[in-house]
């Protein structure tokens, strides 16, 4: 009985101890709410206070410049009317000189293009009066080169063609016409076949009928010759009126008065003519192009165009002397 009297003493002094805690503490937090409360009441009417202080600062510089510009205003002096008149009177003297200035430049340049006009129209009489210097290209060797490069050998096909059918075919690749006559068959197969004395033979036929049609003259104007004297020079071109000594392309040619025999090989051009033989007994005839050379610039052999078996027909070609003879080699220049 006495444990239970003590036991309910000690717990009401633990619900007093615990109350009167709870009690102090409740009282200590709305203390400290109250003051920071305060604080910040306090530091909000310290904003207040410097935004009245600014607003009115800001109102005091405003008026200091509004008093300021009407004192400047104040001071401006007012304009003199006489000031004012010799002003407008010295602006219109200066407008006055500048429109005379502009008229004259204006003057001076019109005059100066009537000048370049009058200039001009005089170098069209000039133009106009002189005369016309077409240059003309005299040179028949630069004929030659330019007609072996209408033959399409890359696309076309030349074939060579040697035979005895000379009432049928004479070695060219198109008829050759010659005062309403025909001078040189093509093959009637129409094969454009060819032979060396007969493609460098129509090579020299179109290259003179191209030479004078560029100087205005007659395309069948051939120093004069007539069908049959054109014919005896085909002939002799084809090594077809002797032995290669008196039938050849440089007898030909200087028997007519159209060309001569070149003798020293240095002095020889592309598209001259020449005719060879060589060792194994043939001959060969064709459009001279350049000498083959060593190291010693010695000549060694020779570039050409013609019709050659070894090629299938017209094509360019090199030979070198020893299958070529160097005696006899005839070398022809057209005039």
């Amino acid at each position: 009985m006495q444990h239970k009297k003590t036991f309910f003493f000690l717990s009401l002094v633990l619900v007093v101890v615990f109350s009167t805690y709870f009690f102090i503490e409740g009282k200590l937090y709305q203390s400290l709410g109250a003051l920071v409360q305060k604080e910040v009441e306090k530091e909000e009417d310290q904003k207040e206070i410097e935004k009245v202080d600014e607003t009115s600062k800001k109102n005091d510089d405003k008026i200091d410049i509004t008093e300021e510009q009407e004192v400047k205003e104040e001071s401006l002096p007012l304009e003199n009317p006489e000031v004012i008149k010799e002003a407008d009177l010295l602006r219109d003297a200066h407008m006055v000189a500048n429109n005379q200035q502009l008229a004259s430049r204006s003057q001076s340049a019109s005059n100066q293009q009537a000048h370049e006009r009058s200039q001009q129209e005089v170098q069209k009489e000039v133009v106009k009066s002189e005369p016309v210097n077409k240059q003309i290209k005299t040179d028949f060797n630069a004929y030659v080169l330019d007609i072996i490069k209408t033959y399409d050998i890359k696309n076309i096909s030349y074939p060579y063609l040697l035979n005895n059918d000379y009432s049928n075919y004479n070695g060219v690749t198109t008829n050759l016409v010659f005062q309403g006559q025909t001078l040189a068959k093509a093959h009637p197969s129409g094969n454009r076949a060819s032979h060396c004395v007969g493609i460098t033979f129509e090579v020299f036929f179109k290259a003179m009928q191209a030479r004078n049609k560029a100087l205005g003259k007659s395309v069948e104007d051939f120093n004069g010759l007539n069908f049959n004297q054109l014919q005896d020079l085909m002939l002799t071109w084809y090594v077809a009126n002797g032995s290669k000594s008196i039938s050849n392309v440089t007898v030909a040619l200087e028997r007519y008065g159209l060309g001569k025999r070149i003798y020293n090989w240095e002095s020889v051009r592309a598209g001259d003519f020449i005719d060879f033989n060589r060792s194994n007994g043939t001959g060969h005839t064709a459009v001279f192009l350049e000498w083959i050379r060593d190291n010693n610039n010695s000549i060694i052999g020779i570039k050409y165009w013609s019709s050659q078996e070894s090629t299938n027909g017209i094509n360019y070609k090199d030979e070198y002397f020893g299958s070529v003879l160097k005696d006899p080699f005839y070398i022809a220049r057209v005039y």
